[in-house]
């Protein structure tokens, strides 16, 4: 590529403005980011209050990335206030053992310092606003290097520098991209039409569309949209100093939880992953499509998965169990069936890349995310990189994953269609909406 190259990205999450960043600053001149809605992107993954930052993983390529990439968000005036470390607990009932096991011993291998493994007891005794049974907490490993970023924030201020570095972002029903451009004989693909008809011609395209992207085009069952519930519990000043120094907390098959932030928000978040099988109404693809809040607004979480959080909730913080929520959310984002990501080449459409497959663990990787895909587009991303973000149909489901535990269809559960309105009338008539 030269630096008058007409590049054009799809999708403005975390991969995709990453992207845009690393791209400007090596000097191309033209580079339009298309999203549905403007930065930060209320439906990507990142657009949240926080995220994990963290460098502990059983495979030693996203140890050595989340290391430098943590260096980034301690260093980066980009990203000042944003990232905090009271450390974190990581825990699996059953099926996500052997991937914390793996975790330390690759963590240790590589001279991440401070991993050590706790008891339940031990836990409640470092952590006493930790003070549920912690039953099916089977393993428990402190990494005093981990913590959270504000992500939302984080992806807003990573935009803003994208266009000042001269990188335009289109929005609305002309950034809504809808079909890829592909030559008569199909070989190239030249853009993207989007919802209002506009065209959008480049010589680079790259979908770094998420979730969206395997209802987009045909990946061959490279990734599934699967998505897990988010919920918000306002605090008390009180409260909110009371788990001030509580770390994160993550049980890969339970629920996970974070230390509220500076407006005394809780979060917490459902390990099961949910799964909306339908047909898209545009490339005619049958897969897994988000279906979000935001285009649902009266929709809510299934009583399955919230009655399943409050369990959690009282096998750890039992003070906190039967507390309205404030906010929920579905949030969204495409696995990979071995967990790596896809960053490649598309095979058979020249000019077109795919820069996508965070499955559930992309964000962190924000701050350095974009070199390596600028590097893959100009032909240099390293090898051995390369051959793990390959374009790789048929790839079998990897050994010792995070949330290996099976996904659930949305339509199988219950409560969740009209919920939020249903709620919010029987709060108004004054009565309880408690399951």
């Amino acid at each position: 590529m030269n630096r008058e190259t007409k590049i054009l990205i799809v999708g403005a999450g975390a991969f995709g403005t990453s992207t845009a960043y690393y791209l400007a600053q090596r000097g191309y001149t033209s580079i339009r980011v298309l999203d549905r809605y403007a930065p930060p992107s209320c439906e990507a993954a990142s657009t949240d209050i926080s995220k994990v930052i963290r460098s502990d993983y059983n495979e030693p390529l996203y140890v050595r990335l989340g290391v430098e990439a943590i260096k980034v968000w301690e260093s980066s005036e980009l990203y000042r206030g944003l990232y905090h470390v009271p450390g974190w607990v990581l825990s699996a009932k059953e099926r996500s053992v052997p991937f914390v096991k793996g975790s330390i011993e690759t963590s240790r291998r590589l001279g991440v310092q401070g991993i050590d493994e706790f008891s339940r007891d031990q836990v409640r005794e470092r952590f006493p606003m930790i003070n549920g049974p912690l039953d099916d907490w089977n393993i428990n490993v402190w990494n005093p290097t981990a913590g959270w970023a504000d992500s939302g924030e984080a992806l807003r201020r990573l935009a803003l520098a994208a266009q000042e570095k001269g990188v335009s972002f289109i929005s609305g029903s002309s950034g809504y991209a809808r079909r890829l451009i592909i030559s008569e004989d199909g070989v190239h693909c030249n853009g993207v039409t989007t919802e209002d008809g506009t065209t959008h011609y480049a010589d680079i395209v790259v979908l770094a569309t998420g979730a969206w992207t395997p209802s987009f085009i045909d990946l061959q069952g490279q990734l599934i949209a699967k998505g897990h519930s988010v919920a918000h519990i306002q605090l008390s000043p009180s409260e909110q100093q009371h788990f001030a120094s509580m770390p994160v907390l993550d049980n890969l098959e339970l629920d996970y939880f974070f230390p509220p932030g500076p407006d005394g928000v809780f979060k917490l978040a459902h390990s099961k992953f949910l799964t909306n099988t339908t047909r898209d109404s545009n490339s005619g693809i049958q897969t897994s499509i988000p279906h979000t809040f935001h285009d649902h607004p009266a929709d809510d979480l299934p009583l399955e998965i919230e009655q399943a959080m409050r369990r959690n909730l009282s096998r750890v913080l039992p003070d906190l169990a039967a507390r309205p929520f404030s906010y929920t959310r579905l949030c969204w984002d495409a696995d990979t069936p071995d967990r790596h990501f896809l960053i490649t080449p598309h095979p058979t459409h020249k000019g077109l890349f795919l820069a996508c497959g965070g499955s559930a663990h992309g964000f962190k990787f924000m701050p350095i995310l974009g070199k390596y895909i600028a590097d893959m587009l100009e032909g240099t991303l390293e090898e051995d990189i390369a051959r793990v973000w390959r374009w790789r149909p048929g790839q079998e489901a990897g050994t010792n994953l995070a949330h290996s535990d099976p996904e659930v269809e949305l339509a199988s559960l219950t409560g969740w269609q009209g919920g939020r309105r249903r709620r919010e009338e029987g709060q108004a008539g004054g009565t309880s909406s408690k399951i």
